[in-house]
Parts: structure tokens; sequence; C-alpha cells
């Protein structure tokens, strides 16, 4: 394993040590995405989990019989006050129109005791920054959005939905990206890219940038958690 794989897998081991695990307690993925990272990661803890995603596609990809699905707008939850002891976000939020941020997260804090948003933050590194802002040109160019914030920004998202916040974290990255693995990870971008749609002319940007993180390397950005507590 490379310095830069055991990092990500500490981080991600971090992020889900904050779970406040109870059993028989019911718990809401929101925006499963094309990975599943964190349902596979709910299921994994043997949790009761509920994963909502707007796209049809992604649900019937991951439909296992462990988990139940509903395809759905965040905006505008299916679901009744209270029903969920945690709702969790993961990488979710910059994916979805930064208008609609406060009835998703109004929502979330209607039918959970707790949400946890999870998001990468605003990148200081040059590259990683340079990465980024290609990545939210070529979503936007499609109608979709890549729209990267700050801890604060999140903090007072669940504020104002009502929420007390109980508990925030930045976990910082140091691993660079080079070499071989940055040129097996870029390969894999530019392919993500061409199958959701993008224009040749973001692809070539983020080819171009491809060599200057083989050999430069690249830092990825820091991750921001924020968890929230709704008094009854």
């Amino acid at each position: 394993m490379t310095a830069f794989e055991d990092e990500r897998n500490r981080l991600r081991e971090r992020v889900w040590s904050f779970l406040d695990i109870k059993q028989g307690a019911r718990y809401l993925d929101i925006g499963i995405g094309h990975t599943a990272h964190s349902l596979h990661k709910l299921l994994e803890l043997g949790l009761d989990v509920t994963s909502v995603d707007i796209d049809l596609d992604v649900l019937r990809k991951h439909k296992t019989r462990k988990a139940h699905f509903v395809q759905g707008n965040a905006a505008a939850l299916p679901f009744k006050r209270n029903t969920f002891s945690l709702s969790v976000a993961n990488f979710t939020f910059h994916e979805i129109e930064p208008s609609l941020h406060n009835a998703v997260c109004s929502e979330l804090c209607r039918v959970s005791k707790k949400i946890m948003i999870i998001e990468p933050s605003i990148s200081n590194e040059p590259i990683h920054r340079r990465y980024q802002n290609i990545w939210t040109k070529a979503m936007h160019s499609i109608g979709k959005f890549e729209d990267y914030q700050n801890m604060y920004y999140w903090t007072e998202l669940l504020r104002n939905s009502g929420a007390k916040i109980v508990h925030t974290e930045k976990l910082s990255s140091s691993a660079r990206l080079y070499g071989q693995e940055a040129r097996n990870y870029m390969k894999s971008v530019v392919e993500d890219m061409r199958e959701e749609g993008v224009s040749e002319k973001y692809l070539k940007e983020i080819s171009g940038l491809s060599h200057v993180i083989e050999t430069r390397g690249m830092i990825f950005s820091d991750i921001d958690v924020v968890i929230g507590h709704v008094s009854d």
C-alpha cells in the first residue's frame, strides 16, 4: 500500500469513528453516488440503512437486500419527523445546487436527530486547486454542480436549520499522489468525465494537468466533518 492510499484509508476511518452507533436505530444515507462508499461502510457496521438518490440508475447499480432504497429529491424527503437517528451526507452537498442547500439541510434536520456533513475543503494546495477548478467548470458545463465551501459555511448551514453543532473537525491531507499511481488515477478521472458527457475542452485541460501531477505530485484537499444535533 502506498503512502497516499494509507492516508486516504486512515482519513476515512477517522470520519466513520464519529458515528454514534446504536442497535436498532435507523440511518439515512443521502446521495449514494457512483461509488456508494458511505452506504457500504454503514452496512459493514451492521446498521439499518436507507439510501436516497435522485438518480434511479445509481440506485439500481447498488441495490442490495441489506438496505432500503428510495428515489427522491433531498429537498423534499418522503419521511416523517425524527424517522432516523442520523443522516449522513458524505461528499454530497457540493454536488447539489447551492440554492437548494438550505432546503436540503432543513429536511435532514426534520427527519433526523443528528446530521453529519462530510465535505472536501476548498484546497490550498496549488495543483489540487487547479484540479478542483477544472472539475467544477466541467460539471457546470453539463448542468451539474461541484461547488466547494469552507467549514464555516457548513456549520452555519446546520445552525440556520435549527441544529446545535456538537462536533467539527478538519482532517488534513499530506501524502502526495504522483508517478504511476497518479497516472492511473487521472486516467480514471478522464474516463469518468467522458462518461458524464464533458466536452473535449475540459478533457484536454484535465489531461494537461495529469503530467504535472505525475511529476510534481498533488496533495488532496482536507476533509471537513460537521455534526449537528436537533433538539426534540
